[in-house]
């Protein structure tokens, strides 16, 4: 237990630490970021690799969006699995949800 506390005050410690260290950092601003892809002597690289970027991006977003898709598909294929394999097993044991032949004529009898 004396450990974990140890640990507990190392970690919130630090974490205190990097707390200070975020708020003495000085800020950067937009200005400053577009000033200096401008005196980069590739500057021109930077808008490609914004377009490669968003390129991944669209294309990691549709890969997850098929992936969803597939995955949905082999749940269905599943849960129907399952389903057919709960129907066995119940015609086995002689048990089925589904009225039988007489009392549905019953039902119609009482219907009249």
């Amino acid at each position: 237990m004396l450990t974990f506390l140890l640990q507990m005050t190392m970690v919130v410690s630090l974490g205190f630490i990097v707390y200070l260290f975020g708020r003495v950092v000085p800020r950067v601003s937009d200005a400053d970021i577009a000033k200096a892809r401008e005196q980069s002597l590739f500057h021109w690289l930077v808008g490609y690799l914004e377009k490669v970027d968003e390129w991944l991006l669209s294309l990691l977003e549709k890969a997850l969006r098929r992936t969803r898709v597939v995955i949905l598909m082999i749940d269905n294929v599943v849960s129907e699995k399952l389903n057919r394999f709960k129907k066995e097993a119940e015609r086995q044991k002689g048990f089925s949800l589904e009225p039988k032949k007489e009392e549905k004529s019953e039902e119609k009898e009482e219907k009249v």
